[in-house]
C-alpha cells in the first residue's frame, strides 16, 4: 500500500467500474461526433428545402428583414464587403455579364438608365472623375491608369463630403 491509503492495485471492482466510465465517456464522444453530423446534415437538407425558402424570403420582406438589410448596407462593415467585392474578379465579372445581359443593356438604354448616367455626369463626383480620368490619359495615354486617377479623385470628393458633414 502507498501512503495515501490507496491500493498500489484496484480492486477487481473498482476496475470494473474505471472500465465502465472509460466506455461511458468513449461512447459519449461517439455520440456527441455523430450529432454533429446528423446536425450538418440535416441542416444542409433544411436550408434547401421549400420550407426554409419560403420562411427566408418572408423575413427579408418584413420590415424588420428590411431594416436590418438596410442598417447593415449602411454600415462600415457592409460598404466595406460591397467594395470588397466590386474590386474581387467575381464582381467584375458580375458586372459585366449584367451589363452584356439582355436586362443590362435594356437598363442602358431606358430612359432611367440615360436619366442615371445625366445625373452622375453633373454631379461634383461625376466631373471630379472625369476631370482626373481626362487628365491622366493625356499625360499617360493609358486607360487603366486614368480609371484609377478618375476613382482617386471621386474618392477623395466623397470623403471631403463625408467630413462636411
Amino acid at each position: 500500500m502507498s501512503g495515501s491509503g490507496e491500493p498500489l492495485h484496484p480492486t477487481p471492482a473498482a476496475a470494473h467500474d474505471q472500465s465502465k466510465k472509460g466506455k461511458a465517456s468513449e461512447q459519449s464522444e461517439q455520440r456527441k461526433a455523430y450529432q454533429r453530423i446528423y446536425q450538418k446534415t440535416y441542416q444542409k437538407a433544411y436550408r434547401k428545402s421549400e420550407k426554409y425558402k419560403a420562411t427566408q424570403k418572408a423575413y427579408r420582406l418584413s420590415e424588420k428583414g428590411k431594416a436590418t438589410k438596410r442598417t447593415y448596407s449602411q454600415s462600415e462593415k457592409g460598404k466595406a464587403a460591397r467594395r470588397a467585392y466590386a474590386q474581387s474578379e467575381k464582381g467584375k465579372a458580375a458586372k459585366r455579364a449584367w451589363a452584356q445581359s439582355e436586362k443590362g443593356k435594356a437598363y442602358g438604354q431606358s430612359e432611367k438608365g440615360k436619366a442615371a448616367k445625366r445625373a452622375w455626369a453633373q454631379s461634383e463626383i461625376g466631373k471630379a472623375y472625369q476631370k482626373a480620368y481626362q487628365k491622366a490619359f493625356k499625360i499617360f495615354g493609358d486607360v487603366e491608369q486614368a480609371k484609377v486617377a478618375g476613382k482617386q479623385a471621386a474618392t477623395f470628393i466623397i470623403e471631403s463630403n463625408k467630413a462636411k458633414k
